[in-house]
């Protein structure tokens, strides 16, 4: 099982490790629901085997995928 996590900083001004999550798509659309509904900072998601995904290419994806 793949294992995802949203690095980001809270409205409270902490830095903060989502919950694992199954798999990119829902880590991605994690970070949109908090980029959004919480205001939170994000910093990167990481994933399964040392991936990354910085700040630029999920903003990206969250500007594109606005719902």
């Amino acid at each position: 099982m793949s294992d995802w996590k949203v690095l980001y900083r809270d409205g409270l001004d902490r830095d903060r490790t989502s919950r694992s999550i199954s798999s990119r798509e829902a880590a991605l659309k994690q970070t949109r629901d908090l980029y959004r509904n919480q205001r939170a900072e994000i910093y990167r998601v990481e994933g399964p085997d040392g991936q990354t995904l910085p700040k630029e290419v999920i903003m990206r994806w969250v500007s594109a995928n606005k719902w």
